[in-house]
């Protein structure tokens, strides 16, 4: 029994043995093509594809040799080369085998005659006539079926995009003689009818029959009219909105074909409604507030217009804020709305002091030039510390802002811009303690720089006319220095002086620029240099200050974590300041 044994497992290692004996390792080598080609070839030749196979053995490395060639010629045809020659050696050596190809790929083929038509009612469709004169392969070309491939997928992807739902290729073919290495190439394409959209009906959850949101408000989402020609980008374009709006968990748009009628579609939209309340919390640090946290109660929906009520209290070491806003959405609910607020601040850095109830109300819609315009009015009572003034004030402010804001991205910008303009005054004739008139323009600038570089321009500029500066509160003065200033300096401690005190008390005109240059070297690393310059000021003669520095930026879903180290260039030993800054970019 035990002999039986010992015979049966002497077995069990010979064939393992064996096998282990019989895997082979083996070395492709392609010479005679380059680029495209050569990658299309490895992509076909089976020996390449399965070199790494632990289970490669001879008899499979020579069947797979033999296989070699036919698939060479056809890995070169999509190309142009019909008629190539190939050699093939498969060599036996120490440690493996080795496998060449030496290929000659011969004369390509070049197309000797194109004919390519448009049919249907596309014909006199502009997109289609610049498709057709810009397709990508023609008389003369050398037969690359790729281009072919690709010229027969943009129609049809214009015809979709554009709502020729019946279009089709009639006829489509290549007819290639290898031995005169020409071909014909015959493309028709029949677009058929054009069709427009159909009324939009929108589908959502219902409360003993009450919808969630009135379909005429939802209606003023639609970014079209119906009856214009149909498009799918547009449709795409609806859902986004839709989605991007915060009513809904999920937004599903599509076209109802077996409902149209007179070349009309019919678009039906899924929603799913979100959560009417709605709590957030956040945590954070900045050099300029220090520990800060913030806690949000959102009720989405209080009536089927889509008014919503936002409230939140903000904390941190040297700015206070409860804030409470009703929105209205107006004519275009994506961009223009009415908004009444209420609220209290505080803000105590080290150069004032600010205690602020307010009230007030604005209105905001979007031009068409792009620029968000806000018109507003707020009435507010301040208690206010500023070096030696001191007082309390009663403000009834009316002012407009234009905003606009480019970007390939909010979040981390390559190639974008921001804008806000801010005109404001009030009159004791309104009602106010005091007379001021007051605008500023704010700005920022990022282009790339290279493949891994961006430069980051950023100005903000402010100016007054005050009559009476000792009676303008501390949240109408302009102050400089700190994260989103002049860096190297502390929050709000740039700016003219009182003289008795010599205690920063702010001035009537403001003037900012940065220029920072950001290299990447990962996808989540980068670093910069910055230089800074500016100063709250009485009047444009007064000096401006100066800092410089470097930093360190680490990417994140929410934005950038900015980790800079600044000199205050214009002081006496260059003082060194840490600054942290977390958020997007614009």
């Amino acid at each position: 029994m035990l002999k039986r044994i010992l015979i049966i497992l002497l077995m069990i290692f010979i064939s393992y043995a064996s096998v282990v004996r019989a895997a082979e390792t083996i070395e492709v080598k392609i010479d005679g093509v380059e680029g495209a080609v050569l990658e299309n070839v490895r992509k076909f030749l089976g020996i390449e594809q399965q070199k790494s196979d632990p289970e490669l053995f001879e008899a499979r490395i020579r069947r797979l040799h033999r296989n070699a060639t036919a698939e060479i010629k056809q890995a070169l045809e999509p190309f142009g080369y019909y008629d190539p020659q190939v050699r093939s050696e498969l060599v036996q050596q120490t440690g493996g085998w080795l496998a060449t190809y030496h290929i000659d790929p011969g004369t390509p083929v070049h197309v000797e005659k194109i004919d390519i038509q448009l049919l249907g009612e596309g014909t006199k469709d502009e997109a289609f006539q610049k498709l057709i004169a810009d397709f990508p392969l023609h008389k003369g070309d050398v037969l690359e079926h790729a281009k072919y491939e690709a010229g027969k997928r943009a129609l049809q992807a214009l015809a979709a995009e554009r709502g020729y739902l019946n279009a089709q290729l009639s006829r489509h073919e290549v007819n290639v003689q290898p031995d005169q290495h020409s071909a014909t190439v015959t493309l028709h394409f029949d677009t058929g009818p054009r069709y427009s959209f159909g009324k939009v009906s929108f589908i959502q959850p219902s409360d003993h029959e009450k919808t969630y949101l009135d379909p005429k408000f939802l209606a003023r989402f639609v970014p079209f009219e119906q009856g214009e020609p149909f498009s799918t980008s547009r449709l795409f374009t609806l859902q986004n909105i839709l989605s991007d709006s915060d009513y809904f968990n999920s937004v599903d748009a599509k076209i109802r074909r077996d409902l149209i009628e007179n070349r009309e579609i019919p678009v039906e939209v899924m929603l799913e409604p979100r959560n009417k309340h709605r709590y957030t919390s956040g945590l954070g640090y900045g050099t300029d507030t220090g520990m800060r946290g913030s806690l949000a109660w959102e009720n989405r929906h209080i009536n089927d217009q889509g008014h919503r009520l936002r409230t939140e209290l903000r904390l941190s070491e040297i700015k206070n804020s409860f804030i409470a806003r009703y929105r209205i959405p107006t004519r275009n609910p994506r961009t223009d709305r009415i908004e009444l607020t209420a609220g209290w601040l505080e803000n105590n850095p080290q150069t004032s002091r600010s205690e602020i109830a307010l009230i007030g109300a604005s209105h905001t819609l979007l031009r068409g030039s792009g620029w968000l315009e806000t018109v507003y009015v707020n009435y507010q009572a301040e208690a206010y510390t500023v070096g030696s003034d001191s007082g309390q004030s009663k403000l009834l402010l009316p002012g407009i802002s234009w905003a606009r804001v480019d970007a390939d991205s909010r979040i981390y910008t390559r190639d974008g811009t921001r804008l806000l303009i801010d005109i404001r005054g009030t009159h004791p004739a309104l009602g106010s303690d005091t007379q001021f008139l007051q605008m500023r323009l704010q700005g920022k600038l990022i282009r790339p720089l290279g493949e891994n570089g961006r430069v980051i321009l950023r100005g903000d500029a402010g100016i007054s006319r005050v009559g009476d500066f000792a009676k303008l509160p501390a949240s109408l003065r302009f102050f400089s220095g700190g994260d989103q200033s002049v860096r190297g300096y502390g929050y709000n401690t740039l700016g003219p002086r009182d003289a008795a005190s010599n205690r920063v008390i702010g001035g009537e005109q403001l003037l900012v620029g940065s220029t920072e240059y950001e290299y990447s070297w990962t996808d989540k690393w980068s670093s910069a240099a910055f230089f800074d310059i500016g100063n709250a000021l009485d009047n444009w003669a007064d000096k401006l200050k100066q800092g410089a520095g470097v930093g360190v930026r680490w990417k994140t879903p929410i934005g950038l974590i900015r980790f800079d180290l600044a000199w205050a260039v214009s002081e006496p030993n260059n003082p060194m300041k840490f600054h942290l800054v977390i958020g997007p970019d614009l």
